[in-house]
């Protein structure tokens, strides 16, 4: 397969590929938030809003849930759907945002909806802001929680 600049984020992700068997998970992680002296981190994978998300995706996310880092924070992990406009810097219309669960709580691990824990609907990038602040983000959370 010819390296597609649409299917793979970057030349190195291609080579891995291509090089190595299909039973490998491989997964570009767009975005590690940390703050010093905070003892929550985030790790977070973007897609369009009309982009899919892989199972093994969601499944090597999930196994991140809970981690522990050396600086005593603990890892959360969430999927971010928006469109973004690079000249304005704005997200385009809103954010949903999915907080994945622990692998060990999902029930169906072949069932791309059980890894899902809550998700959240941000419609400005003021709120996109504080959801990923570690100081504002559990009352950004409970503000926008969605029912699933």
């Amino acid at each position: 397969m010819k390296y597609n600049k649409n299917y793979y984020n970057n030349e190195f992700n291609y080579l891995i590929s291509q090089i190595t068997d299909r039973n490998r998970s491989i997964m570009d992680v767009d975005c590690l938030i940390s703050k010093y002296g905070c003892n929550n981190s985030f790790m977070i994978d973007h897609k369009k809003h009309n982009d899919k998300v892989s199972i093994n995706t969601l499944r090597e996310l999930s196994k991140f849930v809970g981690l522990k880092k050396l600086d005593e924070s603990v890892i959360s992990c969430f999927i971010v759907r928006s469109d973004i406009n690079t000249e304005d810097v704005i997200t385009e219309t809103y954010s949903v945002i999915y907080e994945i669960k622990a692998y060990n709580k999902v029930i169906d691990k072949n069932k791309p909806q059980d890894y899902v824990e809550s998700v959240y609907t941000l419609t400005c990038d003021r709120d996109l802001k504080l959801f990923f602040q570690p100081e504002t983000h559990k009352q950004i959370k409970e503000q926008n929680k969605s029912l699933l």
